[in-house]
């Protein structure tokens, strides 16, 4: 058989999609069932649907490589992360204030009153801390305990606030 003669990827693939709708069709009413079960989640956890996700769009410096450090974090560098969504961009450095704490400076742009909760990842409904920032659109959050966090930042327009995704100080 030729190479010409093969079928294509997409073909393969086709043919694969309709082995599984026939064999294992998706159960009737199983996507609205879901789509109740995340809103009830998302009720459950304090944060609603309100809520957009940020997206990273840039991360640089030792730590955002995905590699847990042994040094002690005090020894660590400083990095920067950088999230967007919506016309919204936030840039946040992250320093070691002390071996076991963190300190966060944040730029919100463009700048609008709003409250930024530093949230810890397992924990929605209960900020670490909280500030509020004005127009400049400058915030910083200090004494930060070592862990996962994200950070939830709600304008204070009434528009949807935005919640960015898990990162480690």
């Amino acid at each position: 058989m030729g190479r010409s003669e093969e079928p294509t990827r997409e073909e393969l693939l086709g043919l694969v999609r309709q082995a599984y709708v026939a064999g294992d069709p998706v159960p009737g009413g199983l996507i609205s069932r879901m789509q109740a079960a995340a809103a009830g989640a998302a009720e459950e956890s304090g944060l609603g649907l309100d809520l957009e996700l940020m997206l990273l769009v840039e991360s640089s410096g030792a730590e955002t490589a995905g590699v847990r450090s042994a040094a002690p974090a005090s020894a660590r560098s400083a990095y920067t992360l950088r999230f967007a969504q919506s016309g919204v961009d936030v840039l946040v450095r992250v320093a070691s204030d002390t071996d076991t704490t963190a300190r966060l400076d944040g730029w919100v742009v463009p700048g609008s009153p709003m409250t930024v909760r530093a949230i810890r990842a397992d924990e929605v409904r209960t900020p670490i801390v909280a500030v509020t920032l004005g127009a400049s659109g400058r915030f910083e959050l200090t004494s930060l305990p070592a862990g996962l966090i994200r950070l939830r930042f709600e304008p204070a327009d009434g528009s949807a606030a935005f919640l960015t995704p898990t990162f480690e100080i």
